[in-house]
């Protein structure tokens, strides 16, 4: 009877432990900042918390640039395959992210970096301890640098992850006459045993290299997922949306479609519950079937990176549980960049991490410091789904409040109040206010010569502004090519988004897209020549300005002085013109540099106004260059340059 005292008080010593700690986030780096050199194996080790369970684990992919010594052949930072595999003694070595980088060699220029945040709490069972790393770049040109941190939020998950083991993991040739990528993809045969009780599938596949059909990177394939010799699931390898890339403009071809990638963004894994048609203590066979496909010329072959492996998890923790997983506006995540900044209509993704259907949840919400607002959801989402939920109209939560941070949390589930598990129903941000213009502005917008490939005699860019309700209140449509349109707008009090939408997904102005021209697209003052906002012309598929007219918001950006450039022609030869626009007159200094960041020409300008200013650039031999510009005040901006002689 001692003895089980003694145990049952040990037990509840640990739990109570254990319980104390939720929510607690422990920090682990990698790497930090490391110099991406050469392409290939990148390993090293690091030291892991052990005997402690997380609700949440997430990965820090930073990514940086540094500048290349000189005589480096190859310092592009273009778009690469990235990897980062965790290598657990006695278990299978498994990938946890993928990452591509993006075109990036403007990056040192503008001294930018990215922090992609993803979700490794599948891992969790090989994540502690003493531990092995591999981060694999595929790149033959450098200029990268690399900080990787997981962030551990101590916790109950929604199951706990048991174990994982691959099924495959390797290149495939695809459309090879001689060796089909059948022959890799061949049916294998898993079990797994209690205490597990689910097993999911989770594939990660990317297409890369181009044969005469584009395939892999530039075709749309599917694959068939086989369980026991039956189909249970079709996915289609395609990214539709590269034209709309949060981190935009890149320098290279950014926006195009690509087999379930985009540049500068991570490879999306796709995931099959198996709960259904498998059970523990049962062997089961997987296979994994691409399209049928060849190819006539079987020279310079594309193939599919597949990484296809088996999760293995606890019964559910929860019944009822819904779980803010992140703000998508306000905040001032760059993984959301083209979601932002917002002055009313916060969005939170939320996920459904009980087993019972999610009907309806009650959110309260506000900037901290001010008034709390409240808005019910109603809908479906079945176990382990996600939804965007927009928060609806608020303008008044913003209105004057010059708080920096934005805060949700779920106040019930079903019509009951709160859920099982109150340490995921809140979410804090940090935000930055929008613009605020003048009721009365102009619109100018002046286009390129590209015809819209959907509407046959216009030019491809138009735009509109919508009130907070969605409804349009200005719009210039069917536009012709190569012509000026000026929109004199007024705008009572309140919120607004100015869309503006290209046809062809290439903006307006755009590197590879020459035979089109530039156009430029800005607000401009309707009582002075002051330049309000200029936007970049390379914006992909869509550019979005929300602002408010009317409202006093904590910052109002418009009264700083506005600066701007442009190059023209663009390509050049022996010489372009450089347009400044400029709200005050200023020194303004520039500098050229190459594709490896060199220093090829530097100037400065004293004391000038907006005006047209010649570069001699009869010096540079062909190829691509960027000019950034330093004003008064420190800010800078970087235009692209193309030498084409």
């Amino acid at each position: 009877m001692k003895k089980l005292l003694f145990t049952l008080c040990l037990f509840a010593a640990i739990t109570s432990e254990l319980l104390a700690n939720t929510g607690d986030t422990t920090w682990v780096t990698i790497y930090n900042s490391r110099k991406i050199t050469q392409y290939g194996n990148y390993d090293t080790s690091a030291v892991l918390p052990t005997g402690k369970r997380f609700r949440k684990v997430r990965l820090h992919y930073i990514l940086g640039r540094y500048a290349c010594p000189a005589g480096t052949q190859y310092c592009g930072s273009w778009d690469y395959t990235t990897q980062v595999y965790v290598k657990p003694a006695g278990a299978d070595t498994v990938e946890i992210a993928r990452v591509i980088t993006p075109y990036a060699t403007d990056w040192l220029t503008t001294n930018r970096k990215h922090d992609y945040i993803i979700d490794v709490t599948d891992y969790a069972s090989v994540l502690n301890g003493n531990l092995d790393f591999r981060y694999i770049y595929q790149g033959y040109s450098w200029g990268f640098t690399v900080t990787l941190k997981l962030e551990m939020i101590e916790g109950i998950p929604p199951m706990d992850a048991y174990g994982v083991k691959n099924i495959y993991d390797g290149y495939f040739s695809y459309g090879n006459v001689s060796d089909p990528i059948e022959n890799h993809l061949i049916a294998k045969p898993f079990q797994y045993n209690s205490p597990s009780a689910n097993a999911f599938i989770k594939n990660t596949i990317s297409g890369h290299g181009s044969d005469d059909n584009g395939c892999g990177e530039f075709c749309s394939k599917y694959y068939e997922l086989k369980i026991n010799n039956s189909t249970i699931s079709q996915k289609q390898l395609w990214r539709n949306d590269c034209g709309i890339n949060d981190i935009y403009p890149q320098t290279g071809t950014w926006l195009y479609e690509r087999a379930n990638w985009c540049p500068g963004a991570v490879v999306k894994p796709i995931t099959h519950n198996l709960s259904a048609v498998t059970t523990p203590a049962s062997t089961f066979s997987v296979d994994i079937d691409m399209e049928p496909y060849t190819v006539s010329t079987q020279t310079n072959l594309g193939g599919f990176n597949v990484v296809s492996q088996l999760i293995n998890y606890s019964a559910p923790n929860y019944s009822v549980d819904v779980a803010i997983e992140d703000i998508v506006a306000p905040t001032d995540n760059p993984n959301y960049f083209r979601s932002n900044n917002v002055c009313s209509n916060p969005k939170v993704k939320i996920k459904n991490v009980g087993t019972a259907a999610v009907t309806s949840v009650v959110f309260n919400y506000n900037l901290v410091g001010g008034a709390v607002q409240t808005f019910t959801w109603t809908g479906n989402i079945p176990f382990l789904k996600d939804t965007i939920v927009d928060l609806g109209p608020s303008i008044a939560m913003f209105n004057g409040n010059n708080s920096s941070k934005f805060v949700v949390s779920v106040s019930k589930v079903n019509g009951v109040a709160g859920d099982q598990n109150p340490f995921n129903d809140t979410y804090q941000s940090a935000i930055k206010p929008v613009k605020s213009y003048p009721n009365k502005f102009v619109v100018f917008l002046s286009t390129n010569a590209a015809t819209s490939p959907i509407n046959a005699g216009f030019n491809e860019a138009h735009w509109k502004i919508i009130d907070q309700s969605g409804a349009v209140v200005a719009s210039r449509v069917n536009n012709l090519n190569s012509k000026v349109f000026k929109d004199t707008l007024t705008l009572p009090n309140g919120c607004y988004t100015f869309i503006a939408d290209d046809d062809g997904c290439d903006g307006i102005s755009w590197w590879a897209n020459t035979a089109a021209g530039s156009g430029t697209l800005k607000f401009s003052s309707a009582t002075s020549f002051a330049t309000l906002k200029t936007f970049n012309g390379d914006f992909g598929c869509q550019i979005i300005e929300r602002f408010t007219v009317g409202y006093a918001l904590s910052v109002n950006e418009i009264t700083e002085p506005t600066v701007n450039f442009k190059l023209f022609p663009n390509p050049s030869s022996d010489a372009v013109n450089m347009l400044l626009d400029m709200s005050i007159k200023q020194d303004v200094s520039y500098i050229i540099t190459d594709i490896t960041g060199k220093q090829v020409y530097a100037d400065k300008l004293m004391n000038i106004s907006s005006d047209i200013y010649p570069i001699n650039t009869t010096h540079l031999v062909s190829g691509l260059y960027f000019v950034t510009c330093k004003f008064d005040g420190g800010k800078q901006l970087t235009q692209k340059l193309i030498i084409n002689k």
